[in-house]
């Protein structure tokens, strides 16, 4: 039971992650008209907002969080 809980918070932690970094990344070029900015988001530095930051970066801590929640699932219950 605590294993079937684990997977689908997993999914919707990525999910919901992704839905933040999209909607980050959106602001940004309808903000900016610079959707060239968008592909370069993921290596150089672009002049966000605070709110397109704080999504953003929301958007990857959550990410994140879901992919060592993986680990773990992995970890402690491998048959799973």
């Amino acid at each position: 039971m605590m294993e079937q809980g684990l997977f689908w918070t997993e999914k919707v932690l990525l999910l919901a992650g992704l839905l933040f970094i999209i909607t980050g990344i959106v602001q940004y070029g309808r903000r900016s008209q610079d959707w060239k900015g968008v592909v370069t988001m993921f290596y150089k530095r672009v002049p966000m907002s605070v709110e397109e930051y704080k999504r953003y970066r929301l958007g990857v801590a959550l990410v994140i969080f879901a992919i060592v929640l993986r680990f773990a699932l992995h970890i402690f219950w491998p048959q799973f």
